[in-house]
């Protein structure tokens, strides 16, 4: 674990010399030329609830992999949870997957209130590799179905229009409601949202 947090650590350092904070940083995220179904994902949460990405299936996801170690991860996470706000009565799920910290240094950043999504814990670092993400953070944008439609190595400004666009035109389109008639309880009926944490 030691080897693979100085090579993330080396790495990081190289990047914040190019991308030096969230104010620089492309919003946009880049399309994926060929979207390819996601790598498993099965880990557990602060509360040591298990998530599989599988339970996912008809949400927009976005997994995003950060440490706590990491000074850009740090600074995106606002707009971040600027996103799951303005989303969170839609189908979209934020899986932030956190590499290398332990619950309790979790707790310490966070503090004792939930983030506003979910938190995964990959202690030994294995899915950020399944997953091939070497800088951090690393992000991945999950159509409906599963698969990569877009990702972002580095920060993004999450709640910037363009990235908001690109989110929102993956969602999967409501379905119509009924027509209200005089006739019956005059209720029209309501899907409702299956809870994702």
């Amino acid at each position: 674990m030691h080897t693979f947090r100085r090579t993330v650590t080396v790495l990081l350092v190289l990047f914040a010399a190019v991308v030096p904070g969230v104010s620089d940083a492309d919003p946009a995220l880049k399309p994926r030329s060929s979207p390819r179904t996601a790598p498993p994902l099965e880990l557990l949460d602060l509360a040591g609830k298990r998530h599989a990405l599988d339970e996912y299936r008809g949400k927009v996801v976005l997994v995003n992999f950060f440490g706590t170690w990491c000074p850009p991860c740090l600074q995106e996470m606002p707009s971040l949870l600027l996103l799951a706000k303005a989303l969170e009565d839609r189908p979209f799920a934020v899986l932030a997957v956190d590499v290398g910290d332990s619950p309790a240094r979790l707790r310490q950043v966070f503090g004792e209130q939930k983030a506003g999504f979910t938190v995964l814990l990959d202690s030994t670092g294995m899915a950020a590799r399944s997953w091939q993400a070497l800088a951090f953070p690393t992000s991945f944008v999950l159509d409906p179905e599963g698969r990569i439609r877009y990702s972002a190595e580095g920060p993004v400004v999450w709640d910037d229009p363009e990235v908001a666009r690109q989110i929102a035109a993956l969602l999967p389109k409501a379905p119509a409601r009924a027509a209200e008639s005089g006739t019956g309880s005059g209720k029209a009926s309501q899907p409702v949202a299956p809870s994702s944490d």
